[in-house]
C-alpha cells in the first residue's frame, strides 16, 4: 500500500508539480510554429538535452536571476531582446525547467519564497522538462516522427508563452520562431558557463540554505543552425550575467579583445604611482620595460596590479605611458584570482620560482622524468633522455607508494571510465599521499583524459561504446619524455574503449618519427615529426585535436594549423598557463576565423606548481586554463 501511495504521489508531482512553477504543459506544439523547419526543432531538442546533462538545478534556485543578451537589440523584432531575464526552477521541487521574463522586475514580482506568483498581465516564456507519458498527444507524435533527442532518460522540453490574466488564470500561446531562436541561443550558452559561477560565502542571509554567487558575466559564441541563420551570419555572441544588471566595457586593446569580460578598475593617475617591492623570489627577474635582468629582492612591481616587474621607477612610469595604463585593471583582476587558482590540498611546496632548487627540495633533481622540469638537460633533445631502471627510477626514486603503478584498478568490477572532478578524487582513487608531487607531470595525461571524458561529448560517447578515439596531439615537447605517465589514461578508461594519440610537432626527434608504441593495453602513441598542416593528410582522421600549453600567440606556424582545424570542423581543445596568454590566444583564434565554443575555464587538472615568469607575477600553472573550438 505504501509503495502504491508513493507511486501515486510521484505521478501527481510529475503532472501538477509541488513547488515553484505554473503547472503542467499547455499543449502547445512546435510543429505549429509558423516557418519552423523540422531540423531546427531537432537542434532545439539537442541543445535542451545538452543543458539537462549539465544539471544546473543542483545549484540554481528561482532567486538566482540571469541576464541574457543575444547579439544586438537590432537583431530582434521591435529592436528589443524578447526575454532578457531568466530563472531556473525545479531545484527545490515543482516543475523542472527555466522561465524567461520580459524584464528583471517581472521576474522578481513572480518569484515567491515557495511558489511562482500569478501576476496579472505578465508574460513569460516557459521551458519545462516533462515525462513523455504525460505529454499531450501532439507532442508525443512530434517526438516520434522526428526522432527527437530525450533529456535524461525520459524527459522532453515543452516550450510555451504564458500570460496571467487579471482573474488569476493562465493563457498560453505558441512561441514565435524568433523567440525559439532566442531560447536556443540561451540554452547553448548557459550550458557552457553556469558551472563557472563562484560561491560568495560572505553574502546572503547567515542561516539560508540557498547559496549566493559572486557577480558574474561571460560571453560565448553560439553557432546558429543553418536553417535559422540570418544575413549570412552563422555565429552570434551570447552574454550571460548574474545578477542581470552586470555590465562591462570592452577595451580596445588586443589583449582584452577576447569574448571573456573581466572587471576593470580605473587606472591610477600618473602622479599616484606607488612602488612595491617584488615578490620574495631570490632568482633573477627581468624588467618588463627595458628587459634588464634584476635580482628578485631588488625588483619593483606595479603598486596597483602587482603583476608587472620593473628594475626602477623610471621604467615603471615609461611602461605605464606606453602600454601598461590600458592593461593595469585587467592584470589586477587576474591577480585577484591567485588564491582561487592555487590548489591548496597538497603537502609539498607548490611554488617553483627556481626549478632546480624546487626539485632539490624534493630529492628528485636530475632524476627520471623530472629531468625535463629544469634546464639542466636542455642540451638533450626532447624524447631522448637516457632511460635507466624501472618505474621507481622513472619517477625519480620516490617511494613506491608515492607514484601510480602501471597496473589496472583491481577493486572495480564494472567496466566504465572513471569520471574525476579534480586532483583530490584522483589521489584518493590511486591511494597516493598528498605529499607526492607526481601531479606536476600527470597534469598532461590527466588533462587529456579530462578532455576526452568530460569536455568533449563525442569522444566520451565513443569510449562508452567501447570504441577507439583518435587524438591529434600538437606540439609535444617535454611529454615526449613522459610517455610512461600516459599509461594512466588507459588505466582510467577501466576496461572500456581505446585511445590512439598521434603526436605531431617539430620537436619530435627524427629517429623517433614514424614509430608507434603501446603505452599500456589501451593507449597507442604514434610520433610524427613535422608541421601539422603539412603532415595531417597522411594521418588517420581525428575525433579531437589537443594542444597543451599551446602558446598560440608565440608561434607563426599556428596559422596554418588553425586554418586546417577550421576546415576540418573537428573539436579542438587548447590549454595555456596564464589568463593573459588565454586572452591573446582567443584573439589569435578569432583572427583565424575560429570562435570559442568552450569558454576559458580553470583546468581542474592543472599542475599545482606555480611558475614564475621573468617579468610577470601573474598566476601561471602548466595547463592552467582550458578552452575549445568546434565543440
Amino acid at each position: 500500500m505504501d509503495l502504491h501511495l508513493k507511486s501515486l504521489f510521484n505521478r501527481f508531482q510529475e503532472q501538477f508539480g509541488s513547488g515553484p512553477g505554473l503547472g503542467p504543459g499547455s499543449g502547445t506544439c512546435m510543429m505549429k510554429v509558423d516557418g519552423i523547419a523540422p531540423n531546427f526543432i531537432k537542434s532545439i531538442y539537442k541543445a535542451s538535452a545538452a543543458l539537462y546533462r549539465t544539471e544546473p538545478w543542483k545549484r540554481l534556485r528561482p532567486g538566482h536571476l540571469f541576464g541574457i543578451r543575444v547579439g544586438k537589440d537590432s537583431d530582434w523584432p521591435g529592436k528589443k531582446h524578447p526575454f532578457p531575464c531568466v530563472q531556473f526552477i525545479g531545484g527545490d521541487g515543482g516543475d523542472v525547467g527555466f522561465y524567461m521574463f520580459r524584464s528583471e522586475n517581472d521576474a522578481k514580482k513572480m518569484t515567491g519564497s515557495r511558489e511562482t506568483i500569478h501576476v496579472p498581465n505578465v508574460e513569460l516564456l516557459r521551458v519545462t522538462y516533462e515525462v513523455e507519458s504525460l505529454m499531450f498527444p501532439s507532442n508525443r507524435k512530434m517526438i516520434k516522427s522526428l526522432s527527437l533527442e530525450a533529456s535524461g532518460s525520459d524527459r522532453f522540453p515543452v516550450i510555451d508563452v504564458a500570460r496571467c490574466t487579471p482573474s488569476g488564470d493562465l493563457r498560453f500561446r505558441n512561441p514565435t520562431l524568433d523567440e525559439l531562436r532566442f531560447v536556443y541561443a540561451f540554452m547553448k550558452a548557459i550550458s557552457l558557463v553556469h558551472s563557472l559561477l563562484q560561491v560568495d560565502r560572505e553574502s546572503g542571509p547567515k542561516y539560508s540554505t540557498v547559496v549566493c554567487f559572486e557577480p558574474f558575466i561571460e560571453t560565448v559564441d553560439v553557432q546558429w543552425p543553418p536553417e535559422v541563420a540570418k544575413g549570412g551570419y552563422d555565429l552570434v555572441a551570447v552574454t550571460i550575467s548574474h545578477p542581470p544588471g552586470q555590465a562591462y566595457e570592452e577595451k580596445s586593446s588586443s589583449a582584452s579583445a577576447g569574448s571573456t569580460p573581466t572587471k576593470y578598475v580605473e587606472p591610477p593617475r600618473e602622479d599616484t604611482f606607488s612602488e612595491t617591492k617584488g615578490y620574495s623570489s631570490t632568482g633573477l627577474r627581468q624588467c618588463a620595460m627595458c628587459e634588464k635582468e634584476v635580482h628578485g629582492e631588488q625588483s619593483l612591481c606595479c603598486g596597483r596590479c602587482r603583476a608587472v616587474v620593473y628594475c626602477s621607477s623610471i621604467c615603471q612610469k615609461q611602461h605605464w605611458n606606453d602600454t601598461h595604463k590600458s592593461m593595469c585593471g585587467l592584470y589586477k583582476a587576474m591577480m585577484e584570482r591567485e588564491e582561487e587558482l592555487a590548489i591548496m590540498i597538497f603537502l609539498f611546496p607548490c611554488s617553483a620560482d627556481q626549478p632546480c632548487k624546487w626539485l632539490e627540495s624534493l630529492g628528485i633533481h636530475q632524476k627520471g622524468m623530472w629531468r625535463r622540469k629544469c634546464s639542466c638537460y636542455s642540451h638533450c633533445p626532447f624524447g631522448l633522455l637516457p632511460v635507466k631502471g624501472g618505474p621507481q627510477e622513472l619517477w625519480g626514486g620516490i617511494d613506491e607508494f608515492e607514484y601510480p603503478h602501471d597496473s589496472p584498478f583491481n577493486n572495480h568490477f564494472v567496466s566504465s571510465p572513471f569520471l574525476l572532478s579534480g586532483w583530490s578524487e584522483y589521489y584518493n582513487l590511486r591511494s597516493l599521499p598528498l605529499s607526492s608531487p607526481v601531479a606536476d607531470i600527470l597534469s598532461h595525461p590527466l588533462t587529456v583524459y579530462h578532455i576526452l571524458t568530460t569536455l568533449n561529448i563525442s569522444s566520451k560517447n565513443l569510449i562508452l561504446k567501447g570504441k577507439e578515439v583518435i587524438i591529434h596531439y600538437l606540439g609535444p615537447e617535454g611529454e615526449l619524455d613522459w610517455m610512461p605517465a600516459f599509461a594512466e589514461v588507459g588505466h582510467l578508461l577501466n576496461g572500456l574503449g581505446n585511445v590512439q594519440i598521434v603526436m605531431v610537432g617539430p620537436e619530435v626527434p627524427t629517429n623517433l618519427s614514424g614509430t608507434t608504441s603501446g603505452i599500456g593495453s589501451r593507449v597507442r602513441v604514434n610520433l610524427v615529426r613535422g608541421v601539422y598542416q603539412v603532415e595531417a593528410s597522411y594521418l588517420p582522421s581525428p575525433h579531437v585535436v589537443i594542444a597543451l600549453n599551446s602558446r598560440l600567440e608565440s608561434y607563426s606556424s599556428w596559422g596554418g594549423a588553425l586554418d586546417l582545424i577550421k576546415s576540418m570542423g573537428v573539436p579542438a581543445f587548447f590549454t595555456d598557463q596564464s589568463e593573459v596568454s588565454c586572452v591573446n590566444a582567443k584573439q589569435v583564434l578569432r583572427n583565424a576565423g575560429l570562435h570559442i565554443t568552450h569558454p576559458v575555464t580553470p583546468n581542474p587538472f592543472r599542475s599545482p606548481v606555480k611558475n614564475l615568469t621573468a617579468s610577470s607575477n601573474l598566476p601561471s600553472y602548466s595547463n592552467g586554463f582550458v578552452f575549445g573550438v568546434n565543440t
